[in-house]
């Protein structure tokens, strides 16, 4: 019996200090960039790129170790840029929204592979059905913007809508713009669709759907529409360059046509809170974020192309999950990630989940490549 207690006490002898010696290595790899060298990069990248102001945060081990910006969140008043400066996320939009439409799917009220008018009976029928999983892995055959759907000047960019179903009114009966689940075009007029669905299937106003269920049991306190009328605190601008090289606005738009597609508003914090929330379980079932994260797609999809014979490009250079992009970085680690670019901003939210890292970044000028600058500062942190 005592050789036994011995035994048993030496095992969890060792198993203790197996964990302090893993705990230590952790807290040494979250430890081994230096705050300072990483704020000096984040100024070498800004002046690089020649861009009014960068935030960043990073999260390790599911809690934010930084989190701060360098330059302007806007030219006017000079306000500095923070990781609590808010601008329009873009793209990434699509994956803030994605999750309100898993927890759908986990409690049965969407079926992915149900067709839209499912939920939206009022949208047209096509030749090819077009199911949910078609609009969030950018095969439906319903096309991108091309600009002439604002109308001459633009002028409906301008305009606020508060009714989804009418919004769609500005490309929903044009004929697709191939054939359903045939090849791959990015399009955020199919992923507006979410809008519809979540509000067909939940009852719910959209808005106060995502943040009751989504946003705020994630801590994102900041996040919300994009709506031009609000007063938003620590709100930064976007910029593009004019003739001369100058920073100027960029043209007013009211984003109520796209709130899924590219219409939220955030900021690094709220982003990687966002992504701590999904891995630690508080949105979603571990199911559910696998399958929401499992590549859809046939390895080697190929683009749609007009331009050659067969109307198909290359192939895709990611995996396409339900929203999320699933990148491989330069030490071949696969994430899932996404972009955003709109009035003048560029965003990344970039989760290495299976190790324990999230990076946010946030511009307000272009061109920039914020995945790429979203990988490198991710290696400061990865084991």
């Amino acid at each position: 019996m005592t050789v036994h207690r011995s035994i048993r006490t030496w095992a969890l002898s060792l198993v203790l200090s197996l964990c302090v010696a893993l705990q230590a290595a952790t807290a040494l790899a979250a430890q081994s960039y230096s705050y300072e060298g990483l704020l000096d990069y984040m100024e070498q990248v800004r002046n690089e790129n020649d861009l009014p102001g960068l935030s960043v945060a990073v999260a390790v081990d599911g809690e934010i170790v930084f989190s701060e910006g360098v330059g302007y969140a806007e030219l006017d008043n000079r306000t500095p840029a923070t990781g609590r400066t808010v601008h329009n996320v873009g793209s990434v939009s699509k994956v803030l929204a994605v999750v309100g439409l898993m927890q759908l799917v986990e409690q049965g009220e969407v079926d992915l592979d149900a067709t839209l008018q499912t939920y939206m009976p009022w949208y047209p029928e096509r030749e090819h059905p077009i199911t949910v999983r078609h609009i969030l892995t950018h095969t439906s055959g319903i096309r991108h913007y091309n600009g002439v759907e604002f109308g001459p000047h633009d002028l409906l960019r301008l305009r606020h809508y508060d009714d989804f179903r009418e919004a769609t009114e500005l490309w929903r009966d044009d004929p697709l713009a191939y054939e359903t689940g045939s090849g791959w075009m990015y399009s955020s007029h199919a992923h507006n669709l979410q809008h519809g669905i979540v509000e067909a299937a939940s009852g719910m106003d959209y808005e106060e759907y995502l943040k009751r269920f989504v946003w705020e049991p994630a801590g994102m306190m900041a996040t919300q529409f994009d709506v031009p009328s609000r007063v938003v605190q620590n709100r930064g601008h976007g910029y593009v360059r004019g003739e001369s090289g100058r920073f100027i606005h960029p043209p007013p738009e009211d984003p109520s046509y796209k709130y899924a597609g590219g219409g939220i508003i955030s900021n690094v914090d709220d982003l990687v809170r966002f992504a701590l929330a999904i891995n630690d379980g508080r949105l979603l079932g571990p199911e559910t974020v696998a399958e929401m994260h499992r590549p859809q797609l046939e390895t080697g999809i190929r683009q749609i192309d007009p331009s050659t014979p067969d109307g198909l490009g290359e192939p895709i250079a990611h995996e396409q999950a339900l929203a999320w992009f699933i990148r491989t970085d330069q030490a071949g680690r696969r994430y899932p990630s996404h972009t955003g670019t709109v009035k003048g901003t560029r965003s990344f939210l970039g989760n290495w989940n299976d190790y324990g890292v999230v990076v946010a970044i946030q511009t307000n000028a272009l061109p920039f490549d914020s995945a790429r600058y979203g990988e490198a500062i991710a290696q400061m942190f990865l084991p």
